[in-house]
């Protein structure tokens, strides 16, 4: 295993040197690969793991076309035809530019690493020295503004809100209809045949109670099923067995619900008022209820540090139990909320902190209290099985819950016509535009995002709307008032 990530399957780092059949190519490949993660290049910092670990995928292509098309030629007798041939290989397979460049700079390092490399080195200095875009022909990339795009005003307006009203009103009632859940699930363990006596005692405290027969309430798999008799449930609730029993005992249930009634849900768990209506904000919990809302809650938790914080995806993945701490001013007036975590890009996984305000902290409250295995985005997938939420998964919970905002009173509006589709990479992007349009927030900017430069937060933020709005002037003086930039961070004593 190469390294980890929270916001990657391990197995995105897992280099298996077993896929080159030949003894030859798996000893070159280690040794260009330990070489790659032990060497910094000429300019920036060690390439990091997930880098590395895409140069392997490459690299595997490279001596794939060696193998199959030059009789498993060793790298010390390619050629500059070789190349040439791969490049035309390359552009056969329908590739994007920036895809073949990649496959030809994982060639370019082999011959930089030809000392390294005693196995079999690269001799040839490919294309003699040329850069990769002239061997492609592209214009090359110029670095300037960053293209995530920035969260609309509108669309993050009622987002923020609903995630706000996830962590301080809905987290608690769901925390309890999962402590609710756990202990239905532990008592069914001990439930040993059926008993027709415990099921009509239940029934008629229902009756008693005013309530209706718990139904299915269609979340998740079950759609197909809404409306219909939550059947293991009301075994399971009443202790008359550990799920359908059929017969008289579904006759029993049928014959309920159609003098009682219905009851999405049906769990005891009470459900705290909305804000705006004063009415419950959600029906009872049923089962199926209790991990799709719990999912929903993580993803808000998700909002808020990510687009409170400015932290990357990947850094917000690594949060763990204690991450969370404060710290007083100088003066001892002002307390700042903090949180650590791990630097992936760029920092090898190096300890930072970061300065953040009190609706983060009350997130990672909320997850510290949701089930979670080291990681506290690391959620439970079976009951002895948890994985980390990736990023394409990620962004696909982000899509789901801003659709499901407007079921709960904060309807996020279509852009251009159509749903905004969210990203993970777009929060810290968005923060950043507004910290940047803030007196002296471009230094701020660079410090909170771990930048090593202004120019690189610069850049994050987009000069060319900084210069248009007179960002060019603060930053010039900006440097030499660093110290008063820690009143940015600070909230209101």
């Amino acid at each position: 295993m190469a390294g980890f990530a929270g916001n990657r399957y391990a197995s995105e780092f897992l280099i298996d040197f077993k896929s080159l059949d030949h003894p030859v190519r798996r000893e070159a490949a280690r040794e260009f690969l330990f070489w790659r993660l032990n060497t910094r290049p000429g300019r920036g910092p060690l390439p990091s793991i997930s880098t590395v670990a895409a140069e392997w995928w490459n690299l595997r292509c490279f001596f794939r076309f060696l193998d199959t098309e030059h009789g498993g030629l060793r790298l010390d007798a390619v050629t500059q035809p070789v190349l040439d041939a791969y490049l035309a290989h390359c552009r056969g397979e329908g590739l994007l530019a920036s895809s073949v460049r990649h496959r030809l700079q994982v060639i370019s390092r082999l011959h930089l690493a030809a000392q390294n490399v005693v196995t079999d080195a690269l001799v040839i200095n490919p294309w003699n020295g040329r850069p990769l875009t002239r061997v492609i022909g592209v214009e090359p990339t110029r670095k300037h503004e960053n293209g995530t795009p920035r969260i609309p005003p509108n669309v993050i307006g009622p987002l923020v809100q609903a995630a706000l009203f996830y962590v301080r009103t809905a987290a608690k009632d769901i925390l309890n209809a999962r402590t609710e859940l756990t202990e239905l699930e532990t008592s069914a363990e001990g439930i040993h045949g059926l008993s027709l006596n415990r099921l009509e005692h239940y029934l008629q405290s229902l009756a008693d109670d005013g309530r209706g027969v718990p139904v299915v309430d269609g979340v998740g798999r079950q759609v197909h099923l809404a409306g219909a008799p939550a059947y293991t449930y009301i075994m399971r609730k009443s202790g008359a067995g550990r799920g359908v029993a059929g017969g008289v005992y579904d006759e029993r249930i049928d014959r309920a619900l159609e003098l009682l009634g219905p009851e999405p849900g049906g769990m005891d768990t009470p459900i705290a008022p909305h804000p705006q209506t004063g009415l419950p904000w959600r029906d009872k919990f049923s089962p199926a209820a209790v991990p799709h809302e719990e999912r929903l809650l993580r993803t808000a938790c998700y909002i808020l540090i990510a687009y409170l914080s400015g932290m990357r995806d990947s850094e917000v993945k690594e949060l763990r139990d204690g991450c969370h701490f404060t710290e007083r001013s100088a003066d001892g007036v002002v307390v700042r909320h903090k949180v650590r975590s791990q630097l992936v890009k760029g920092g090898r996984g190096t300890t930072e902190s970061w300065v953040v305000i009190e609706p983060v902290a009350e997130a990672i409250d909320v997850l510290q209290q949701l089930s979670h295995h080291d990681a506290l985005f690391c959620r439970p997938v079976t009951r002895d099985r948890y994985s980390t939420v990736s990023a394409n998964r990620m962004n696909e919970n982000l899509n789901k819950f801003r659709a499901h905002c407007t079921r709960i009173g904060f309807p996020v509006p279509d852009v251009d016509g159509e749903p905004w589709n969210l990203t993970t990479r777009q929060f810290r992007r968005t923060v950043a535009w507004h910290i940047a349009h803030r007196p002296y927030g471009t230094v701020a900017g660079m410090i909170q995002y771990k930048h090593l430069s202004v120019a690189m937060f610069e850049g994050y933020a987009k000069p060319r709307e900084l210069h248009q709005t007179g960002g060019k002037s603060q930053v010039a003086s900006s440097q030499r008032r660093l110290d008063s930039l820690q009143r940015y961070y600070e909230p209101a004593a």
